[in-house]
């Protein structure tokens, strides 16, 4: 039978309604997006700058009430029209009655500076579930790269009380995502002098200007902005986040292939996710938190043998993540 998927776009001057068949099981698509006018500046030095996306949701609803949703942070909008890895999460997570919510600040990079930025998320979130009845049930929090990191730092605005809605997630799942900020600006001026691919010296020179225009210069200069910041700094000698993550269950996602990494960007295990991704495992274990799990695989994603990045959502059991997320309410 043919899924019909009802479109409904209504946001200040974006107002249509649709209907779209796909050869799926039948379920509903709400959309909710404005499209943000003007561009977003990541290098005014190297004059780099990209187009804002859209900011809104797309939520996907089980035909049964449901029992609990799985929300996803990203910048970029990942509405019908996109065709991402993230969405094979959406079948498993319908036949167990959870529906699926993917939000968008509607910056394509999106870091989460500010707690004007947090807010949008949890205004975001808090109109997406209120408008579905949604907020009494149970929640949990994912993200792919910055979005994962984008997951923490909502967790971390909400566990601080700062949450309007007063959202508090029942666990959390990231893949691959970038946490301390102090390596990673140690990683993109590596990146540079190694020059060992375009793309990741193009990408180093707008993240080292990024971090440097929003946490008040380099690490040296300002590491207490760093910390701050970081859901995890592997230098904090105070651990500061430890504790507010220790009472959560979290599974974090990664796939070192350090020969891809070496071969292909010219990194190593000091220049990839992984390392704070195993890092804030390690002391979010030794604080006593014993429902995080740290999930490593070799060669799982999709066309590793076609020499495909492993920085992808691809290596995640999307069908063993629902049942994960189930065992937490």
């Amino acid at each position: 039978m043919n899924k019909i998927i009802l479109i409904l776009l209504s946001l200040s001057f974006i107002t249509s309604c649709g209907q779209k068949k796909l050869q799926e099981d039948r379920h509903i698509v709400i959309e909710n997006y404005v499209q943000l006018k003007g561009n977003q500046v990541l290098s005014e030095i190297d004059s780099i700058e990209i187009p804002y996306s859209k900011q809104g949701y797309t939520l996907h609803l089980p035909d049964s009430e449901p029992i609990a949703t799985i929300i996803f942070l990203s910048g970029s909008a990942l509405d019908t029209t996109k065709k991402i890895a993230e969405f094979a999460i959406i079948q498993p997570s319908l036949k167990k009655n959870i529906a699926v919510l993917f939000v968008s600040t509607g910056k394509e990079i999106e870091f989460l500076f500010t707690d004007k930025e947090i807010n949008t998320i949890d205004e975001l979130i808090g109109s997406a579930l209120d408008k579905n009845k949604l907020s009494d049930k149970p929640k949990f929090l994912a993200g792919m790269s910055l979005g994962g990191t984008m997951a923490l730092r909502y967790s971390e605005y909400c566990f601080l009380d700062k949450s309007k809605i007063g959202f508090r997630p029942d666990a959390i799942a990231i893949c691959d995502a970038p946490l301390d900020m102090e390596r990673m600006w140690h990683e993109q001026q590596q990146a540079i002098i190694n020059n060992v691919h375009p793309n990741a010296v193009g990408e180093a020179r707008w993240v080292l200007h990024y971090l440097k225009e929003n946490l008040g210069g380099s690490p040296t200069e300002s590491m207490e902005a760093y910390i701050n910041y970081s859901p995890f700094v592997y230098n904090d000698e105070k651990r500061s986040k430890i504790e507010l993550f220790k009472n959560i269950p979290i599974r974090m996602y990664h796939e070192p292939d350090i020969e891809w990494w070496v071969e292909n960007r010219g990194k190593d295990y000091k220049t990839i996710n992984s390392i704070d991704l195993a890092g804030f495992y390690n002391y979010l274990r030794q604080a006593g938190n014993l429902e995080v799990e740290l999930i490593t695989s070799y060669n799982k994603r999709n066309d590793y043998e076609k020499g495909s990045s492993p920085h992808t959502w691809t290596i995640v059991d999307n069908e063993e993540l629902v049942n994960w997320f189930l065992k937490k309410i």
